[in-house]
């Protein structure tokens, strides 16, 4: 996959993740001038790690893992290993790519990871099925 791809992928991914997070930057800029801003860069610092953290947790559970996904594809694509599934190690198709940036898999792969995820969901940690209650 060419340079520019990936540019457009990256970007795709940061929109992504700024749209979860909402815009940091803005809560960052401060008109205060420079010797000011330097007295107060460790306590800036700590209180934006903090203010991170709290947007981080206020997330719910699905935008959290999406934050996730898009933070290892931007990961990925610093390491040009952006693009190959997690699973088989082929090439992910562009139009997957284009539709779900941060996507792991091909659709092949996909599909088979699904089902392992559903016959988990039935099937305890002793390996025994998972049954419904019997109507009484």
């Amino acid at each position: 996959m060419g340079g520019d791809k990936f540019s457009r992928f990256k970007n795709r991914l940061e929109e992504i993740r700024a749209n979860l997070l909402g815009d940091l930057k803005k809560t960052r800029q401060t008109n205060q001038d420079e010797e000011f801003s330097q007295m107060l860069a460790d306590f800036s610092d700590d209180a934006t790690r903090s203010f991170n953290r709290q947007m981080i947790l206020n997330l719910g559970e699905q935008e959290r893992e999406t934050l996730k996904l898009v933070e290892e594809a931007l990961y990925k694509i610093k390491n040009g290993d952006y693009g190959v599934c997690a699973v088989c190690e082929e090439s992910i198709p562009e139009a997957r790519l284009d539709i779900v940036p941060f996507a792991l898999h091909c659709v092949t792969c996909l599909e088979q990871v699904e089902k392992e995820k559903q016959l988990d969901r039935l099937i305890d940690d002793d390996g025994a099925p998972i049954l419904p209650a019997p109507n009484e």
